[in-house]
């Protein structure tokens, strides 16, 4: 008999409509608080876009709301959350298809990228460059300061869509939807010298809505994943993932072995990837977490609303074979908070506490009906 499945567990910790939102900013301090910034309500809208909002980060402190839920019985939380404004400094225009990460190195939120409206193309040069948060979040001040972190003229070509994440001194922005077509694109950013450089372009093909997840290989050392993506259809079409190694900025594409039960996660975008560790003895190889997505695109486009996972996977590193395998996860549907249902167009953020526990965080989304939502989850696995 095979050894029990890890299971799943989300919690339900706040549901505000008047934050609900998708294509949106999402990342998390490394003292747990939840950072959410712009994206829509209504297609290619910018939200928050009044002179009072501009700007703005919104906030949840995780630690608070996840011990208030526990102690409610697992009935979820509401009319949580704060706003904190910026100082009297210049601000980010609102933007929809942005993306954003914590930097541990520099203890601040930062933000790349971005459409302004209904046109497809992206912000230019000058509004859709590295834009730098930080946070005073106690002393009685609490607020955000926003300054551009880049010189304007060396960033990048302007997108939407892309996936950015944060490792050490450098944050990686990859892929996305410039004005016309799909690129597969990396470039760095390093947030001590400001200088960005051009990296080895990915895999074709090119895509947007697709995820990197940072890792530690056993044979290998840091390394970024990729897997997902839409580029005119939903990837991976032959159960690939794809692996840039940091040092030696190249990339490789492999096929991990199936879970032997249920084969291979479907192919998806706009969805959650995100690095994974756990002191689980079943999970001690775990590397990286999937979970939920777009699986078929609507026939309106971004005007509507596909069909979406709600499953969860884990990825774990196989060094005795050189290689990675799937397991997919057991989700907790009948305990007190139940499980979301199935959305994409979301950012994908996580968080390691003070015991040394992961927590995957899910804000917003667009699900199925075409509707946005405005609940916080957070998925444990054990």
């Amino acid at each position: 008999m095979p050894p029990p499945r890890p299971l799943a567990r989300w919690s339900l910790i706040s549901t505000l409509s008047s934050k609900a939102r998708s294509s949106h900013c999402v990342s998390v301090t490394n003292t747990g608080t939840c950072l959410v910034y712009a994206g829509e309500l209504k297609p290619r809208t910018p939200i928050d876009d009044s002179s009072d909002l501009r700007g703005c980060l919104h906030t949840f402190d995780l630690k608070s709301l996840l011990g208030a839920n526990r102690g409610s019985g697992g009935t979820s939380v509401q009319d949580r959350g704060s706003i904190l404004s910026p100082g009297p400094s210049s601000v980010p225009q609102p933007r929809v298809g942005a993306a954003s990460t914590w930097s541990v190195r520099d203890k601040a939120m930062y933000m790349w990228g971005g459409r302004g409206g209904v046109d497809m193309a992206p912000l230019g040069k000058e509004e859709a460059g590295m834009w730098k948060a930080t946070l005073q979040l106690e002393g009685g001040g609490e607020g955000v300061r926003w300054e551009r972190a880049d010189a304007p003229g060396e960033e990048p070509e302007s997108r939407s869509y892309h996936t950015i994440v944060s490792l050490k001194d450098h944050i990686y922005v990859h892929a996305g939807c410039p004005t016309t077509g799909r690129v597969g694109s990396l470039q760095s950013f390093n947030v001590v010298s400001r200088i960005w450089k051009e990296l080895a372009c990915a895999p074709e093909p090119g895509r947007g809505g697709t995820a990197l997840a940072i890792a530690t290989l056993k044979n290998e050392g840091d390394v970024l994943l990729r897997f997902g993506g839409f580029a005119g259809y939903e990837l991976p079409k032959d159960n690939t993932l794809d692996i840039y190694t940091i040092t030696t900025n190249t990339w490789r594409t492999l096929t991990p072995s199936p879970d032997p039960q249920h084969g291979y996660p479907g192919p998806r975008s706009v969805h959650g990837f995100h690095s994974f560790t756990s002191p689980s003895p079943s999970l001690s190889n775990a590397i990286a977490i999937l979970w939920h997505g777009e699986r078929e695109a609507s026939a309106l486009g971004h005007a509507g609303a596909g069909a979406f996972w709600d499953d969860v996977w884990v990825l774990l590193d196989k060094p005795e074979s050189d290689g990675t395998e799937w397991m997919k996860v057991s989700v907790d549907d009948v305990g007190e908070g139940g499980k979301p249902e199935g959305r994409g167009w979301f950012e994908p953020a996580g968080w390691v506490d003070e015991k040394g526990e992961m927590k995957i965080v899910m804000f917003g989304g667009l699900v199925g009906s075409n509707e946005r939502s405005g609940e916080l989850w957070v998925l444990e696995v054990e």
